[in-house]
């Protein structure tokens, strides 16, 4: 740590600091401590430093941070004359620096050119062709799904409300689920996997497949609760996954695709055009491949 006088102006300086230049005032840059030809400005730790902090804590921050950079730096210079392959390390920076620009140059080629949402024919038509590649591993249904206190008003209502799927029935039990429901879960309008569902009920359903072919609905009370389940559609696993449970997949492959085609377009369009400036330049003789003379 820091003797007494260090300590006393980083709290001098991180008050300054942080009451005149979080208020507006620029950061000049100046150097607050130097190791070697290396110099850790004052900018750089304002930069670093987490927005809100007290006085007492920007200096305690500040203390650690000057701190570790020196360690930081000295321990860097020690290692640099102390590991022999320095070549090697160098290199591989530079690898990792070539890497990184061309993926940045791809990843924004690919958001200005080739990310993009498909339309819902070219969905439609790929489902059609490879609709038996697409299979359900887990249970999945449409319903409704309701948990209310078995001390609610209108029990009795609500469990013929609960069963309809038409545009009055679900708004009467919307309105009732307002005041009075735990749990209310509208899905008749997507796909939902059926673990989802059932880890919110306290029942022994046994096997998916089983179960939902068995159980439209299901009326379960238990605890001081009751658990009313619609369930209006189902697809257990192993089956065909429905268009528009699979639609989110089908766009990533398309995707994926298009990613794939487009980089490879790319690359062949560079070569070419280096081949035919001549910017490409063979400094070895490439071997002709070996003529098979067979007897006839």
């Amino acid at each position: 740590m820091f003797t007494r006088p260090v300590l006393v102006w980083i709290v001098l300086f991180s008050a300054c600091l942080f009451t005149a230049c979080r208020n507006g005032l620029q950061g000049g840059g100046e150097a607050l401590v130097q190791v070697g030809d290396r110099t850790l400005s004052r900018q750089e730790l304002l930069d670093a430093m987490p927005e809100g902090l007290s006085p007492a804590d920007s200096a305690e921050f500040a203390d650690k941070y000057i701190r570790s950079w020196i360690d930081d730096e000295l321990l860097y210079r020690v290692a640099q004359k102390n590991i022999p392959d320095m070549e090697r390390i160098d290199a591989l920076v530079e690898k990792y620096k070539r890497d990184l620009v061309i993926f940045e140059y791809r990843k924004r080629l690919l958001s200005e050119r080739v990310d993009k949402e498909f339309d819902e024919q070219e969905l439609a038509d790929y489902y059609e062709k490879n609709s038996d590649k697409f299979r359900l591993r887990e249970a999945i249904l449409k319903g409704l799904f309701v948990k209310v206190p078995e001390t609610a008003p209108n029990i009795a209502q609500l469990k013929k409300w609960y069963c309809s799927t038409k545009p009055d029935g679900v708004e009467k039990i919307e309105k009732y689920a307002l005041k009075n429901v735990v749990i209310y879960d509208y899905f008749y309008d997507r796909w939902i996997p059926f673990e989802e569902v059932v880890n919110n009920i306290p029942y022994e359903f046994g096997k998916p497949e089983t179960f939902l072919k068995t159980h439209p609905k299901l009326e379960f009370n238990k605890n001081g609760y009751w658990y009313l389940l619609n369930i209006t559609e189902y697809r257990v696993a192993g089956e065909v996954m429905p268009y528009d449970f699979a639609k989110p997949q089908i766009q990533e492959i398309l995707a994926n695709s298009s990613r794939l085609a487009f980089n490879r377009e790319l690359e062949e369009s560079l070569y070419n055009d280096a081949e035919k400036s001549g910017e490409i330049k063979w400094l070895y003789k490439q071997a002709e491949p070996e003529k098979n003379d067979s007897i006839k």
